[in-house]
């Protein structure tokens, strides 16, 4: 019986370390200085970290006046011609895009150059996320991976902010409170 209980226990205890590493762990954001979020948010005062998903804007009176939320980590699977295609994307107090800026990256200038001359950035500014989701936007001529690229990027990261602002309060799963119990 003994042993019927101790190779229950080491099943449960390996099943509680399966299942509880199959969740991501947060990791918290850097901090982002004042200077690299006025260019988006002239009068910002306040740059919050919010767990590992964005940056909160505030005022000097402490109002949220915008949101900045960075492409990556969130779409590094998401490929242009040359790579991944990061962006920033700012958006305003009520949560319309503010502008989508091209950050550093491996695509090949001419066709980057492309991308911002057609004006791809500005299609969705003024919009809301939904908005933004359900908008078409036609790939550039002669820039067609770069522009789906960024398209795409654009995306998997509002669908994420979305998936990231309806998060609620995790529960710890059946194994996790198992596992708990036993190290009572």
């Amino acid at each position: 019986m003994k042993i019927f209980r101790t190779l229950v226990g080491e099943l449960l205890l390996t099943a509680t370390l399966i299942f509880s590493s199959c969740s991501q762990m947060p990791v918290k954001l850097p901090e982002l200085p004042l200077d690299r979020v006025t260019p988006y948010f002239s009068g910002a005062a306040e740059v919050h970290a919010i767990d590992t998903s964005f940056y909160q804007i505030k005022n000097a009176k402490g109002e949220v006046i915008g949101t900045l939320l960075y492409s990556m980590p969130y779409t590094e699977s998401v490929k242009g011609y040359n790579g991944n295609t990061p962006l920033l994307i700012a958006l305003d107090a009520e949560g319309r895009i503010k502008t989508v800026v091209q950050l550093p990256n491996k695509e090949t200038p001419r066709f980057a150059e492309r991308v911002v001359a057609a004006g791809l950035y500005q299609a969705w500014d003024g919009l809301t996320v939904d908005e933004a989701l359900d908008k078409q936007v036609d790939a550039v001529t002669g820039a067609t991976y770069t522009s789906n690229g960024v398209k795409n990027t654009l995306n998997v990261r509002l669908q994420e902010y979305q998936r990231q602002l309806n998060k609620e309060h995790v529960e710890p799963n059946f194994w996790q409170r198992i596992l708990g119990k036993l190290m009572k």
